[in-house]
């Protein structure tokens, strides 16, 4: 089966540090998105490579996250384990935000394999779908949160 990528990016009037703090908040990100039914850290640790995370998915599903590389207001990359409701079998995340004149230009981009060999090249299109407006959704989200923050 053939993984598949999907890469969304926004450019935000807000300040990256702004952006990044609430990216970095890791254990509460349904706290500053509603497309997630909840986060919760696992753990002690709540930023950083090693830093853990249960994310409980709209309408169903849930995936541990994992930290796998993190620098500190720049880049942030996550290894997710889905519970078997979720139709893909293991992704990658990496989130990328950098200065954009006043505001923050972030990249996020999704790695996931589907479930399901023959018919998960069929879905496969739109789950693409699926979660590339999910991921519009939590962009827009960070950067109305960022707004009402600043």
């Amino acid at each position: 089966m053939t993984e598949r990528h999907i890469r969304v990016e926004r450019r935000m009037a807000v300040p990256v540090d702004s952006v990044w703090t609430l990216f970095a908040d890791f254990p509460n990100l349904a706290d500053h998105w509603g497309g997630l039914r909840a986060t919760k850290g696992i753990g002690e640790q709540t930023s950083g490579v090693g830093a853990r995370r249960l994310v409980k998915l709209k309408p169903i599903g849930s995936m541990e996250e994992t930290v796998i590389s993190w620098e500190d207001g720049r880049m942030m990359a996550t290894k997710n384990r889905p519970s078997v409701s979720v139709p893909f079998s293991q992704a990658e995340a990496t989130l990328h935000i950098e200065p954009d004149g006043e505001g923050t230009a972030a990249t996020f981009e999704y790695q996931y394999l589907p479930r399901g060999g023959p018919l998960g090249r069929v879905t496969g299109p739109l789950i693409d779908r699926m979660l590339t407006a999910n991921f519009r959704s939590m962009l827009a989200a960070i950067e109305k949160a960022a707004r009402a923050d600043g």
